[in-house]
């Protein structure tokens, strides 16, 4: 009897042991989950506080928390790889966000960038560039205030769908290609920067490219004011070496809200 009690109080210390344990574990989870959601909203609050508009992709409809799905998209789309924990790539997320702002940024969407391309490679250029120049007139529609009367710009690169339709003039590719291309590599590493992603995650092409010739001469002497598209990401604009000496000339950005010159 003596025995079979001994082991009932052994069965009895082993069955509150387990239940201890159980306890013990129920509760770690518990208060784990009450940390990363407390530790969720600081992070989307830090995230707010930050940038509202990285917030909106972010979030869920109700912009309220977290969204997994859409965090994992943004993630990707900085060239970061996911992790499928919700917390661990909400700190990433503050960890990018918190990159953006202490690196080192363009006060605004653009930037004069001096000798980007060698003066003195542009000026062994220059002949080829004139000889190769032509005038390719561009009729932009009755809703264009420039309508028909377009016909400044000699063209490299055009996109298939682009309209007015107009082909490319070949001398002019042959000529500037080497320093279209040196100018996309140098757009990427700028907009990589000012957008936060990481060099080599987000590939970059062109859609137009043009030599635009202008001259004191009424319809050849500016641009006015206008949108490049609403597709476009960035352009790029390479000033020429020209052998007329001339006084003036201005490129105006509008950047910004609210609208800043």
């Amino acid at each position: 009897m003596a025995s079979r009690r001994a082991l009932a109080v052994a069965a009895g210390a082993a069955s509150a042991l387990a239940g201890s344990i159980w306890l013990a574990w129920h509760l770690w989870r518990r208060h784990a989950a009450q940390r990363a959601e407390r530790e969720l909203l600081e992070l989307f609050g830090q995230v707010k506080a930050a940038s509202n508009a990285v917030l909106l992709v972010v979030s869920n409809a109700r912009s309220t928390a977290f969204s997994a799905p859409n965090l994992s998209k943004y993630l990707r789309q900085k060239g970061l790889v996911p992790s499928g924990d919700l917390l661990r790539d909400a700190r990433a997320l503050v960890a990018l966000v918190e990159s953006q702002q202490g690196g080192r940024r363009a006060a605004f969407g653009h930037e004069l960038l001096k000798h980007t391309i060698d003066p003195k490679r542009l000026d062994r250029l220059f002949p080829d560039i004139k000889a190769s120049y032509v005038q390719q007139p561009l009729d932009y529609g009755r809703n264009s205030r420039y309508g028909d009367n377009w016909r400044i710009s000699c063209y490299l690169v055009v996109m298939d769908n682009w309209k007015p339709k107009i082909m490319p003039h070949e001398p002019m590719l042959h000529c500037l290609s080497d320093v279209m291309y040196e100018c996309v590599a140098k757009f990427e590493k700028w907009y990589s920067l000012l957008r936060g992603y990481r060099p080599g995650a987000v590939s970059f092409s062109v859609m137009n490219a043009f030599v635009t010739r202008y001259r004191p001469i009424h319809g050849e002497d500016e641009l006015k004011k206008h949108i490049d598209g609403s597709n476009v990401d960035g352009s790029v604009i390479l000033a020429l070496p020209t052998d007329e000496p001339f006084e003036g000339g201005e490129l105006h950005v509008w950047d910004g809200k609210p609208r800043q010159e």
